[in-house]
């Protein structure tokens, strides 16, 4: 139990500080905003972005340590010591004279209850000591070598430390202040920051819209897809994302309807692009697709003879802090690999350990997930998204609610006279678009779920109106939350039952459980080698709980360790290549990813005179060999034993 109170005593503290840090940076930017409710949002928007920039800094200087940490963190407590962010008087909110009905206190307590009660699981599963695989390949791992070097590092053969790690950084923080498990929970908090902005998007965009309940079934249409409950869990990027793709569109939208405030929205909009550019290669993107909601203004300028002062604002205030905070990424790329997106544009800019037969099959790799990429493909793509998306690539990897089945036609149908809903449908489409030309994996849609939640909800609203009578209204808004809530609680069952479960298993042991995570190879491998071994992971790449340093691919699909040793022909031509690398002992998993090694390497693995096996996992999961230097000992015995049963590597 103190476990779970100290985690979540050092999320709120992590909170309070991004909160006084937004009033900072918000009286230096914004000094009369004139925000009004939209205040709070941008006080997080830019405590969250500072935050990052100062992550960044500490780690380009190779001072991220934690007493750098405390020193900063001491400073902002300091600063904003008797200040307050955007003094002056809060505008009136504006009229609700076409609201049908008042937001009851009762209503909104029922469902504030009822979404506690479902997110109380997630965040308890999110404390859970176990990691996700992309968050033991990179998402915790690059952040606990970041914390060990004190800064960034180069990391053989990782692509993705040289891509936009904002989010990682902000892992860093937050395991230098606690533990991995502290970062994890981070993810889940932005969970919360995007249900807040998704409730007052509702509530200040839309005069219907902000009756009474269109913010909590829109927050409920956002929660109720499978590939939003499993990264509610863990320590992924996407729900980051998808917090600051709704605060640019929000910003973006206020800006083109307040002219008073509208540079100040613009600013606004423009600084969470940037951050998005600095999570996701694709964040820049992302930015395109918002910036696009400016052109009408930029066209209504141009007919009226003033798109100068449009187009200067337009770029000095959302271009120009997008790419100012997107820089920094593309330029520590440049240092590093002297490609800008590494691997990416490989045949132009070239880059270390990578090669045009790699970029071919990484293309491939990505053009494989889903469903095809035949004109019919893409017009069955909608369809197949929501009806047909599970487990596996080609499936989208992921899940969506089938309910969007009826209320996205249901939202096309009725709810676009309302330019809210125009303005969600429009960029959630493109968005849907440009996915589909990429990769299309399904969690990279979790930032258009908000929008598509939005749209539904005021929808919903605008048809609830239309029922004859009081009573009828009322009974179409309480069946529409408890179907939600219905929906809801069979997508996150797993959650529930896993995060009680978690929260029993604290109590009873009373203690830190991380230690349970730690496969039994790796706690070999960290009690029992040299502090200088050096090993290279074959059919893995998931290394946080690894304590010595290690080689590993990215992808499997394209494999930059078969492509390494490819050229090795020979058994001591293979040698030398490890040695070069300073390998000193192979780490080899069970399994089959089609990964075409060289025969050389089957043949040194199969040779007694090369390896010494010195670990078999129980479950012949994993089997560890050192690479043998001198003579051979009694451990051949023991591999010889072995080998057959758990490796065919002649042929690829």
């Amino acid at each position: 139990m103190l476990t779970i109170l100290e985690h979540a005593v050092a999320l709120i503290g992590l909170a309070v500080v991004v909160w006084l840090t937004g009033g900072l940076v918000g009286r230096v930017l914004l000094p009369s905003s004139g925000l009004g409710r939209w205040r709070a949002l941008a006080r997080l928007s830019l405590g969250l972005t500072f935050w990052m920039a100062c992550a960044f800094a500490l780690s380009a200087s190779g001072v991220l340590t934690r007493l750098s940490l405390w020193v900063v963190v001491g400073l902002v407590l300091l600063a904003s010591a008797g200040t307050r962010f955007g003094k002056g008087r809060v505008p009136a909110p504006e009229s609700r004279s076409q609201t049908p009905c008042a937001r009851p206190a009762r209503a909104d307590l029922v469902c504030a209850g009822t979404f506690i009660a479902l997110l109380v699981p997630s965040f308890l599963l999110a404390l859970s000591p176990p990691v996700s695989w992309d968050a033991n390949v990179y998402h915790l791992t690059l952040p606990k070598l970041f914390i060990a070097n004190q800064g960034f590092r180069p990391v053989a053969f990782n692509v993705y430390s040289h891509w936009p790690l904002s989010i990682e950084l902000l892992y860093a923080l937050a395991m230098l202040v606690k533990s991995y498990l502290l970062a994890k929970l981070v993810h889940f908090g932005f969970a919360l920051l995007t249900l807040y902005a998704i409730f007052l998007g509702c509530r200040e965009l839309d005069r219907r819209a902000g009756s009474w309940p269109a913010g909590w079934l829109a927050m409920a249409f956002f929660l109720a897809n499978g590939v939003v409950a499993y990264e509610l869990r863990v320590a992924y990027v996407d729900l980051a994302y998808a917090f600051f793709f709704l605060a640019a569109f929000l910003f973006m939208l206020r800006a083109d309807d307040e002219k008073p405030s509208a540079r100040t929205f613009l600013l606004l909009s423009g600084i969470c692009c940037g951050v998005m550019a600095g999570i996701k290669l694709t964040g820049i993107a992302a930015a395109v697709v918002i910036g696009a909601l400016y052109l009408p203004r930029l066209l209504r300028a141009a007919r009226a003879r003033a798109s100068g002062g449009e187009v200067a604002s337009f770029a000095l205030r959302f271009v120009l802090p997008t790419l100012v905070l997107w820089a920094p990424w593309i330029l520590k790329a440049v240092w590093y690999t002297g490609n800008p997106v590494y691997p990416l544009l490989h045949d132009w800019f070239g880059g270390p350990d990578w090669s045009s037969a790699l970029t071919a099959q990484l293309r491939a790799w990505h053009a494989s997930i889903g469903m095809g990429r035949t004109l019919g493909d893409y017009l069955l793509l909608p369809l197949r998204v929501i009806l047909l998306s599970e487990h596996g690539y080609e499936h989208f990897d992921g899940e969506l609610g089938r309910f969007w089945i009826v209320l996205l036609p249901l939202a096309l149908g009725f709810g676009l006279r309302r330019r809210l809903v125009r303005r969600c449908l429009g960029t959630a489409g493109l968005y849907f678009v440009l996915w589909s030309l990429s990769s299309q994996q399904l969690r990279f849609l979790i930032p258009i779920l908000p929008l598509v939640a939005i749209a539904a909800a005021v929808t919903l609203v605008e048809l609830w109106e239309r029922l004859p009578g009081e009573r009828a209204r009322t009974a179409a808004r309480w069946l529409s939350l408890v179907v939600a809530v219905a929906l809801l609680v069979g997508i996150h069952s797993r959650n529930i039952s896993g995060g009680y479960r978690t929260a029993v298993i604290y109590l009873r042991t009373g203690g830190e459980l991380t230690h349970t995570a730690v496969p039994g190879v790796f706690a070999f491998i960290n009690e029992a080698l040299p502090p200088d071994a050096r090993l290279l992971l074959l059919n893995t790449n998931a290394g946080f709980f690894c304590d010595r340093e290690y080689l590993a691919d990215s992808f499997f699909e394209a494999s930059q360790i078969a492509e390494w040793l490819r050229p090795a022909t020979s058994v001591a031509a293979l040698r030398q290549r490890l040695e070069e690398r300073g390998i000193t002992h192979l780490l080899i998993a069970r399994g089959d990813w089609g990964i075409a090694y060289p025969p050389s390497l089957g043949r040194l693995l199969r040779d007694p005179e090369q390896v010494e096996l010195l670990f078999r996992s129980p479950d012949r999961r994993f089997i560890l060999l050192k690479l043998r230097r001198e003579e051979i000992d009694s451990g051949v015995a023991r591999w010889e034993g072995g080998k057959a049963a758990f490796l065919t590597w002649d042929g690829g």
